[in-house]
């Protein structure tokens, strides 16, 4: 049986991401990690969120210091081919 997906979930701009790893401090289920920069292993890291393992807590979009985190409701999600394949699977 499939997991139930939440009514919303945590989308995080890459692109904009410090990796001050907020965010990763509060997750309860973990699904925030913490990824490496392309230059050096401490600098200009960033993190990403496991869509599959969001529960839709909105918790680390409250923490958030640069408000890259946006909570954005699941069915909108689905609409976009890119996340909707990581969400459903085949």
């Amino acid at each position: 049986m499939a997991k139930k997906l939440p009514k919303q979930l945590a989308l995080l701009d890459e692109d904009l991401c410090t990796g001050c790893e907020a965010c990763v401090s509060v997750c309860p289920v973990d699904c925030i990690a913490t990824l490496n920069g392309p230059l050096y292993q401490e600098v200009m890291q960033s993190c990403s969120i496991d869509m599959i393992r969001c529960i839709g807590c909105t918790l680390c979009s409250q923490v958030c210091p640069w408000n890259v985190i946006t909570m954005v409701p699941t069915n909108q999600m689905l609409r976009e081919k890119r996340f909707a394949d990581e969400l459903i699977p085949v």
